[in-house]
């Protein structure tokens, strides 16, 4: 397929598009935590597929190929919208995982058992949204639409939960980091 879509076959381009977009979108919803951002960038990623596919010949791993391409678009779509040369070898070093001691592990890992307690005490609804929310990245309209109520409804379940959260996260002396955790860490 890959020798088809190096000739320019439309056909080949389209089985390939249609066999990796959830792959591509996978790497991108992980990365950029954007439903949106997800879809540009594997968008961009098969544009750079087609008008780079004379090269393509030449592949032996594609979805190696793939996922490194896609990585490296979101790694570059994230240095442009958040890193300055400034912050950039702080961020480096804060996000890798090498700079992690067992302590900061430990600490991670009851700041996350805390804010899966702190969901599981919200009303069923409550959680719903914010699970749909910021474990799979939907909006507010693909959520109403999923759980069958209005937009505005699940705006609303969405601040009462935040604020839950943060009420509970608070008195474990963690407000600070309620929207760090509330953002990266409900995984």
């Amino acid at each position: 397929m890959l020798s088809r879509l190096s000739a320019g076959d439309q056909d080949a381009f389209r089985e390939i598009f249609e066999l990796h977009w959830d792959q591509i979108h996978a790497v991108g919803l992980k990365i950029l935590k954007s439903p949106e951002l997800a879809k540009d960038l594997a968008q961009d990623t098969f544009m750079r597929i087609w008008y780079n596919r004379e090269q393509l010949k030449d592949v032996h791993n594609f979805r190696a190929y793939l996922n490194v391409l896609s990585r490296n678009l979101a790694i570059d779509l994230l240095r442009k919208k958040v890193f300055t040369v400034e912050n950039e070898d702080y961020l480096v070093a804060y996000f890798s995982e090498e700079a992690t001691s067992p302590t900061d592990d430990a600490e991670y890992k009851e700041l996350k058992q805390l804010l899966h307690e702190a969901v599981s005490h919200l009303p069923p609804q409550m959680q719903q949204v914010f699970r749909l929310s910021r474990l799979e990245g939907l909006s507010h309209t693909e959520i109403a639409a999923r759980m069958n109520i209005a937009r505005v409804t699940s705006k609303s379940y969405m601040v009462r939960a935040l604020a839950a959260v943060r009420k509970y996260l608070s008195q474990y002396h963690y407000e600070p980091l309620s929207l760090l955790l509330i953002n990266f860490l409900v995984a």
